[in-house]
Formats: C-alpha cells, structure tokens, sequence
C-alpha cells in the first residue's frame, strides 16, 4: 500500500440564477449605458456565461436582468 493522497475535484459551486439559463452567454447589443461604469461592464462581461458571472461574483441576477430589460445585452444560447 502507498501514502498517495488523491486530491479530489473542487466542488462546483450553486447559485441560484432566479430563472436565467445558466448556459446562456451575457451578450452585449451595442447600446450604450449613460453610466459608464454600466457601459463599461457591459464591454467587459461580454461572451461570458450566466453562471461564470453568478459563481464568481462579477454580477448579481439583479444587474443582468436589468441589462436585458434596457436592451443593453441579449443572453443567447449556447
């Protein structure tokens, strides 16, 4: 027998997507936020999934669902 330890796989983190498709991809349209910091994280989130952006805190459910109803981003299929 062998001292080997076997590290085990990170756990996948949960979060709850209040309806959002987990798989869907944060798309922006081009229209332009007043805001430029909205404006700016628009740019900076874009191609990024709706659970990378939920797991590591970048948005909150809140923020992207606001996005999609101003017209700001689309969440497209991936």
């Amino acid at each position: 027998m062998s001292n080997v330890k076997v590290k085990s796989e990170a756990p996948v983190k949960t979060v709850n997507t209040a309806g959002l498709d987990p798989t869907a991809i944060y798309t922006a349209t081009g229209k332009l936020a007043r805001a430029a910091h909205n404006a700016d994280r628009h740019v900076a989130y874009n191609g990024k999934s709706v659970q990378e952006l939920l797991a590591n805190r970048l948005l909150a459910t809140a923020d992207i669902k606001y996005d999609l109803a101003k017209g700001f981003i689309t969440l497209e299929d991936q």
